[in-house]
């Protein structure tokens, strides 16, 4: 591994960077099998340089997600196996009673997501693990005693180490000047100390990333961002410490902060200053570095204002007043080091990986910390040599991940900037799930976007898109409609308008802006076989007719679960959902579309708008309106026509997501204002209301509708996910083989809709189902929220097969109370189709 080794002419993979993620990958490519594996790093070998070098590798295995998670608890697992890993327990503390509120459920999340043995402790509890601290400033804490700290640099260098006894060779001090491009495939690296052909490139440059994204003309939505770190001298409450690391590490997320014992030491890690951005062009060379005293690029000068006085928008204190009155020791203390150490951060937060689209070959897997390197390794690494991505073998939805996520805006500097600094400001912050970010705001409208907010629609971002919740407007009619209160957390950044546009969409009519969906237009001699051959049910239907369908990975993971209309024999459109669907799912098809000219492929993501007309008065607020005969026998359920809405052109579906008589209408974008009108005219002498997502997602889960992103998966096949009527094994597909597999081996889990027994009650997602006797936790609830039709709360949930029969007693834990559930069958409203076919 000396860097004055002569570099390879040829190589089946190149890995650029060694830190712990391109050791990850490489290890774990050699352990699928990979002899033909080269990295390469600008630094030296294994303390390269970038955030491993400086990252104090604390893993807190809770994440925000389930993704987020189990590559956690994957990397600390690992790491233990390798001795790259001291287990030393994590506590965070409460310093609010909205934190404290916060903990439970975070506890919780763990615990659903298979977090063992973490434990809510009480102030002096907390204090009895870490004594230094004031317990008389906290609520108390959540302790999982597996936490600990991941040896990054140690880690890197077993993994290569192992790596390279099968066959991978590092080459450190090697700079990549350039990535060789041919007909849209990768064919070299090209270093400072020769060239590399290779077959696949992936990319784990971390900070540097946005700099190979312009070698290769391709986006990179990540920036820098540097936080602080201090080691202060000698405190006496660790004076005789035998070990770096014996007290566990602690984290004050209310401040921003997070500490770690440095033997007789401790170190205090500050996110509580604004962000510190950095543009990858000005990452320090060499020289620089020298000049300034620094060891890594990845560094920058300790700036003591960031520290001593508040510089954080959203804090009253100074990382040092905070870190002192929780440590009040490191007042008389002296700080003998401090740096300011770069990261960096997409503009949701999340990991880029995976595959580009442009370029077959080369791959990604950035803005990964220390705390889930390990297993984003894993996943690249089985995503690279088996096609689909997996963790340790097992299937796993890295969607959130996927390089393909971000829409056209997220390359622009402005706007990854601005999110960055955002997701840098809120990294620590107690975020509402239904909180939505401020800036780079009101970039994608319909033509529905100004009567919207005159009706007090309330607005989510989804994928650049404003998308209505729902409407000031409708809290009038809380005089016809009943809705309960909800928890205090489940109360904020909501409204008693979802419940009203429930429960007026059953009884009247609604109308729903569907601007977001987007249509996959597939026409040519090729499009059935096409579709045929990714889609699990039979598309081969008469023009006119609707199907649903899943479509699967390799491993018969639901990449995404779709409506398509036939409109001629040569011509389709897919419809899929908003946010990132647009961007994925027409990439996969693209993908597998054959090049001989058969097929055209065209993603209507912003060419056109629609609206959903739901309820029992829908065919009477359309008849007057379309030249289509709307009668069930001239436009029976789940069929298509294009049409004119008076002047209008429309493409109509009899269907409905809120489970009512209704159609769905598109039109080109241009038309927008006019159809909204009309509708809303026409829908007056009906009691029409407008109608956000969030009763559209409620009134759908009493239909028992799927939602891709939350109950359907590429973690779940489709006899898991409840949609194995939509699989027709008489037909060829991408994933017909593990679903052969899993209908003839049986299911060990699948979804079940289970209802909250206590009236009102309502939880949200993330939180785990327990077996009333024993506590076990059986499954995770995938999709909450109230059914006001059925007045009852509704949770989704993944359960083992032999849990998932209806009339099984369950209990939902939230907010460290046990909530009394049923398991039901499936719908649990209108099971017999009354009201969708009449």
């Amino acid at each position: 591994m000396s860097a004055g080794t002569t570099l390879p002419d040829d190589a089946g993979a190149v890995i650029v960077g060694a830190g712990c993620v391109g050791c990850s990958a490489a290890y774990h490519l050699t352990r699928l099998g990979r002899e033909d594996v080269v990295v390469v790093d600008r630094g030296p070998l294994f303390e390269t340089g970038g955030s491993t070098s400086h990252a104090p590798g604390l893993v807190f295995q809770t994440g925000g997600s389930k993704l987020m998670t189990r590559m956690a608890s994957y990397t600390r697992e690992l790491y233990e196996d390798l001795e790259s890993f001291r287990t030393s327990g994590g506590i965070e503390v409460a310093y609010t009673e909205d934190r404290w509120d916060y903990l439970k459920r975070k506890r919780e999340r763990g615990q659903a997501y298979g977090i063992d043995g973490g434990e809510l402790l009480s102030p002096a509890e907390v204090a009895d693990h870490v004594p230094q601290i004031d317990e008389s400033v906290i609520h108390g804490g959540y302790y999982v005693p597996t936490d600990g700290k991941a040896h990054a640099v140690d880690a890197s260098a077993t993994m290569a180490e192992k790596a390279r006894a099968a066959g991978t060779e590092f080459y450190g001090e090697t700079t990549v000047t350039d990535l060789e491009v041919e007909d849209g495939e990768i064919r070299a690296v090209v270093t400072n100390r020769g060239r590399i052909e290779a077959d696949e490139v992936l990319l784990a440059t971390n900070i540097w990333g946005p700099l190979f994204g312009d070698m290769v003309d391709v986006d990179i939505p990540l920036i820098p961002c540097a936080h602080q770190y201090l080691v202060s001298d000698d405190l006496e409450e660790l004076a005789g410490a035998n070990r770096e690391i014996e007290q566990p590490l602690l984290r004050h997320q209310d401040r921003s902060l997070y500490f770690r014992q440095h033997g007789e030491r401790y170190g205090v890690g500050s996110y509580n200053h604004e962000p510190l951005l950095v543009d990858p062009a000005d990452i320090y060379g060499p020289e620089k570095l020298e000049d300034l005293g620094l060891e890594y690029p990845s560094l920058r000068e300790f700036t003591a204002e960031h520290f001593y006085e508040n510089t954080h928008p959203d804090h009253e204190q100074t990382a040092y007043d905070a870190a002192c009155e929780l440590v009040p020791s490191l007042q008389d203390a002296e700080f003998e080091s401090g740096i300011n150490g770069m990261f960096c951060f997409t503009p949701d937060g999340m990991p880029i990986l995976g595959p580009t689209a442009e370029i077959d070959g080369l791959w990604w897997a950035l803005a990964i910390w220390v705390t889930q390197s390990g297993g984003a390794g894993s996943i690249v690494a089985h995503w690279m040599e088996d096609g689909v991505p997996r963790l340790d073998g097992e299937r796993v939805d890295a969607t959130g991940a996927h390089i393909s996520r971000f829409q056209p805006h997220a390359g622009s500097r402005e706007y990854t900037r601005g999110r960055g600094a955002q997701q840098y400001q809120e990294v620590y912050q107690l975020v509402h799930s239904r909180e939505q970010p401020q800036g780079q705001r009101g970039l994608r409208r319909s033509p529905f976007y100004q009567r919207q907010a005159e009706l007090g629609a309330e607005f989510y971002d989804s994928g650049g898109w404003e998308t209505p919740q729902w409407y000031e407007s409708n809290e009038s009619l809380l005089e016809e409609y009943d809705v309960p209160d909800r928890p205090d957390w489940l109360d904020r950044n909501w409204s008693k308008a979802q419940g009203v546009e429930h429960q007026a969409v059953r009884d009247r009519v609604g109308m729903v802006d569907m601007t977001t969906y987007t249509g996959i237009e597939v026409t040519g001699d090729g499009a059935t076989e096409l579709l045929q051959g990714l889609l699990t049910n039979d598309i081969d239907v008469s023009p006119g007719r609707i199907r649903y369908a899943a479509m699967c990975n390799e491993d018969g993971g639901i990449l995404a679960d779709v409506t398509v209309a036939r409109f001629a024999d040569d011509r389709y459109v897919v419809f899929t959902g908003g946010g990132n669907s647009a961007t994925l799912h027409s990439r996969w098809i693209r993908e597998h579309a054959p090049n001989d000219g058969s097929v055209s492929i065209t993603t209507h993501d912003s060419s056109m708008c629609g609206i959903g007309v739901f309820g029992p008065e829908a065919r009477n607020v359309l008849s007057s309106l379309v030249e289509a005969d709307l009668s069930n026998d001239a436009f029976p359920f789940y069929t298509a026509q294009e049409s004119y809405l008076e002047s209008l052109p429309v493409t109509m579906l009899r269907l409905s997501y809120a489970g009512e008589l209704g159609w769905e209408l598109y039109t080109p974008m241009e038309y927008g204002a006019q159809l909204w009108e009309r509708i809303e005219d026409a829908g007056e002498e009906y009691g029409i209301v407008p109608m956000g997502w969030e009763a559209l997602d409620s009134t759908s889960m009493e239909k028992g509708f799927r939602l891709w992103g939350t109950d359907v998966t590429p973690e779940y096949n489709p006899y898991e996910a409840g949609i194995g009527f939509a699989v027709d094994l008489e037909t060829d597909f991408v994933g017909k083989e593990a679903l052969l597999e899993a209908r003839d081996g049986g299911i060990d889990r699948k979804i079940a809709p289970i209802t909250l027994d206590e009236p009102g009650m309502v939880v949200d997602a993330g939180h785990p189902v327990l077996d009333p006797d024993s506590g076990k936790v059986l499954g995770d609830v995938a999709r909450a929220d109230y059914g006001y039709t059925i007045d009852a709360g509704i949770a989704y949930a993944y359960l083992p097969a032999a849990d998932a029969e209806a009339g099984r007693d369950v209990e939902i834990s939230y907010e460290n109370e046990r909530h009394p559930a049923t398991v039901r069958d499936e719908p649990l409203f209108d099971p017999d189709r009354e009201k969708m076919i009449r």
